[in-house]
């Protein structure tokens, strides 16, 4: 039982650092520090949920086990839930044409 509440690794696509890399670096130059540190803080506390309770967040496609978490208004986390890790698949821009998310989420 106690391997159940076992966190789990997060494992982030280079999809996904591309991504984080972008926003931080928006926020960096267009915003302040804290706001920055805001961003990453959210995010921080969005792994270590993940990490121990994989299955907490809606399904976008069930089929896929692609999961979402609105991170910000803006950026909206896409993930699945693997038998021993959790993939953080793209952070996408919502204010972004749906369209475009298809491509990011393949398979």
């Amino acid at each position: 039982m106690a391997e159940r509440n076992k966190p789990r690794p997060i494992i982030i696509s280079p999809q996904a650092k591309d991504d984080i890399e972008n926003i931080l670096s928006y926020l960096s130059l267009n915003w302040s520090q804290n706001i920055v540190e805001d961003f990453l803080q959210k995010l921080q506390l969005f792994y270590y949920i993940l990490s121990i309770n994989p299955r907490i967040f809606g399904y976008y496609n069930k089929q896929k086990n692609i999961r979402k978490y609105a991170l910000t208004k803006q950026n909206v986390v896409y993930y699945r839930n693997k038998k021993t890790s959790v993939e953080i698949i793209t952070v996408f821009d919502a204010r972004q044409h749906p369209r475009k998310l298809k491509p990011l989420l393949g398979k």
